[in-house]
């Protein structure tokens, strides 16, 4: 009898708790991060807070062309640290449910009125439209539609105007209700012609209400000054800043670059526990393997924030020699990259890469970027048969854009052959999509008319 044994063999990464913990806090985001050392001073009483010292890595031009895995040359230097933030959510404001209701509370309304009027400011969207059908409210609240209609009318003259709106017409309309001097044909602009307005089809309107184009953009300027979502100011989110976890900077032609660890808490063991421990388990009894317990996590936690700190160094100084062109000349100079290949320069695996790069970012010159934005995809392929990154050509096409004629805009087909000439070869669909994603609209609306 013949038998055959087949071997397989299979390579695993043994993933201990020391380390899972450890790339758990290589992937936290700067406020991720905070929160977690929080938590584990909370948790654990032997950590106490020490004041941090940010430390500088300076690059000379001729440094940066070295080997990734050769260059070494560093001066550490005390600064005083990056203060200032980039908001990337609204800041916090009172809600327009609160704002709302205090205006309705100040008048003189009977009850049933006040019921009413609380239903129909609960009822609103965020954007500040009344979305339920009167004819419901009425059912619901088992009084007439005539009321109902009665105190929404009420509401709609509240701040801010435009409030309780059914559609975008009457927000707008009502917007213009007390003003003086409205301008003439404006009402009529905004009853019969929204949807023109948003073709940008002015030759049309221009027809339809007898109108000189130049008077019919001068309307036109008017209706976009008012707010289509006049809820949309009121915000509960609380202020969120963007801080960066490195900078790099220039000064004549050295480079700087700043990992950012005077913001993140500094934490050590406590020495009177390290004293406590240096008398030995007789005299602690069973407090002694506690408190080494407590040690122990403390110092791996330490040396899991070190590992982290290093670990953006190596990564943030990799993708900077690789996008040097990006730092000199600006962000038409993004080279085409991806993480294995700063993990093949590093030796470190991809993996790693992602929990690096994952909600950390980076200031510079050219402004706030996450470190992802250095990985730009290859999927459009120039003529001379180099990768150019989707963020390269979006980047070409504002510019484009922005230097064109505003009297007679570029096509996408245009757009598509201008990239050509560049030796950015993308189809017309790509460019569109493109031009969608960075909100420029069609060169039909983009047509000035005077």
């Amino acid at each position: 009898m013949n038998m055959e044994m087949n071997m397989e063999m299979n390579q695993k990464i043994i993933m201990t708790p020391q380390l899972e913990y450890s790339l758990k806090i290589l992937k936290l985001s700067y406020e991720e991060l905070v929160d977690f050392l929080h938590e584990e001073m909370l948790s654990n009483p032997i950590l106490e807070y020490k004041e941090p010292k940010e430390t500088k890595l300076k690059i000379n031009k001729e440094e940066r062309e070295l080997n990734l895995q050769s260059y070494s040359s560093y001066s550490r230097e005390e600064d005083d640290g990056y203060t200032n933030g980039i908001p990337d959510m609204k800041s916090y404001k009172t809600d327009l449910v609160s704002h709302l209701k205090l205006q309705l509370h100040i008048l003189d309304l009977p009850e049933t009125v006040m019921k009413i009027g609380e239903f129909l400011i609960e009822s609103l969207d965020n954007k500040g439209y009344l979305k339920i059908d009167i004819k419901d409210v009425a059912k619901m609240l088992h009084t007439k539609e005539e009321e109902v209609n009665q105190v929404c009318q009420i509401i709609q003259q509240f701040d801010p105007p435009g409030i309780c709106a059914r559609n975008l017409k009457e927000c707008l309309k009502l917007q213009l209700m007390n003003r003086k001097n409205v301008k003439k044909g404006l009402i009529e602009l905004i009853d019969c012609h929204l949807e023109a307005i948003g073709d940008n089809a002015l030759p049309k309107i221009s027809k339809s209400m007898a109108m000189p184009i130049n008077e019919v953009q001068a309307l036109i300027e008017e209706v976009r000054k008012l707010n289509p979502k006049p809820g949309s100011y009121f915000q509960t989110d609380m202020i969120h800043y963007i801080r960066p976890d490195v900078i790099i900077s220039k000064q004549d032609e050295r480079y700087s670059i700043d990992i950012c660890k005077d913001k993140i808490p500094k934490i050590i063991v406590n020495p009177y526990y390290l004293d406590l421990l240096k008398e030995g388990d007789k005299k602690l009894g069973d407090a002694y393997p506690y408190i080494q317990n407590k040690v122990n996590s403390a110092n791996w936690l330490m040396r899991c924030i070190d590992q982290r700190m290093e670990t953006l160094e190596k990564v943030t100084k990799a993708i900077f020699m690789h996008q040097i062109d990006f730092f000199d000349k600006g962000r038409a100079y993004l080279k085409p990259m991806n993480q294995r290949e700063i993990a093949d320069a590093l030796n470190l695996h991809e993996s790693t890469i992602s929990r690096t790069v994952n909600g950390k970012y980076l200031l510079c010159q050219w402004g706030m970027f996450e470190l992802k934005y250095f990985f730009s995809s290859k999927g459009i392929k120039q003529e001379v048969g180099e990768d150019a990154s989707s963020a390269m050509a979006k980047f070409a096409i504002q510019g484009i854009v922005d230097g064109e004629d505003k009297h007679n805009p570029y096509s996408d087909s245009k757009i598509c052959t201008l990239l050509q000439n560049e030796g950015i070869g993308i189809s017309r669909r790509t460019v569109a999509k493109y031009r969608e994603q960075l909100g420029i609209p069609s060169g039909k609306v983009r047509k000035h008319y005077i």
